[in-house]
């Protein structure tokens, strides 16, 4: 007998779960994603398609870079299915043989590429809007900040490579830019500090550090890859919305 999932409140309760789930877990991201996009100046339709867009850019990776320092890719175990000598089926397990690689660096499109470019948009709008007096020594403190803590708190991780913790970068920023710096600067100083200094002291700098860089062992070191893409987005977000 199997396990088996029963609801049993009936289908108009079944239908408020599904709207509640929807709502929860997709339309609430959205809709915060979108206002945040629109305190930087982009429309509401604009800042979901971006939001789609970093996340779908989250999968690609574009190599620049491959070392020729050799790591080890491990391969899992294979299983496969054959006929003994009397003809029964059996299964056959065949364990895995580690490999040596080159290990290859590449930037991630929706964990830096995507915000850095979004960065250099918004720094464009400010010139254009005429707020430009003294924006970037409070960008650069806010981002000084940021990467200062995220440096310290990235370690080598043998699934992604390099590792920051997820709302880190977010607290960071939030608390560099609610309390030092100015209002009309906030919401561009939060978003390029809380993704710039997540990337440049989560990944860029410890990379930089061969102790730090030779402890990665990753076959493919991606920069805003998947240990640092979480804490780059929650702070470009959510830094954006409290400031």
């Amino acid at each position: 007998m199997y396990p088996y999932f029963q609801f049993s409140g009936g289908m108009i309760p079944a239908l408020l779960l599904l709207v509640a789930l929807f709502f929860l877990f997709i339309f609430l991201p959205v809709s915060m994603v979108a206002e945040a996009f629109s305190k930087l100046g982009l429309t509401p339709a604009q800042g979901v398609l971006m939001f789609i867009a970093i996340l779908v850019g989250r999968a690609m990776n574009i190599p620049f870079f491959t070392s020729e320092r050799l790591v080890v890719v491990p391969k899992p175990r294979s299983v496969s299915f054959g006929l003994d000598e009397f003809g029964r089926p059996v299964q056959i397990e065949e364990d895995g043989t580690n490999e040596l690689k080159k290990q290859v660096f590449a930037v991630n499109v929706g964990g830096f590429l995507l915000p850095l470019l979004l960065s250099f948009t918004f720094l464009i709008r400010q010139h254009m809007i005429g707020q430009t007096d003294g924006v970037y020594l409070w960008i650069g403190f806010a981002m000084i900040m940021v990467t200062l803590g995220c440096y310290i708190t990235a370690k080598p991780d043998v699934l992604t490579g390099l590792r920051i913790p997820l709302v880190l970068p977010a607290i960071m920023t939030f608390l560099s830019v609610y309390f030092f710096v100015p209002e009309p600067f906030r919401p561009v100083a939060a978003y390029i500090a809380g993704t710039m200094g997540a990337i440049i002291g989560g990944n860029l700098i410890p990379l930089l550090i061969p102790r730090f860089r030779n402890s990665v062992g990753t076959p493919v070191v991606s920069i805003g890859g998947p240990g640092t893409f979480g804490g780059v987005f929650v702070a470009g977000i959510l830094s954006v919305l409290l400031a």
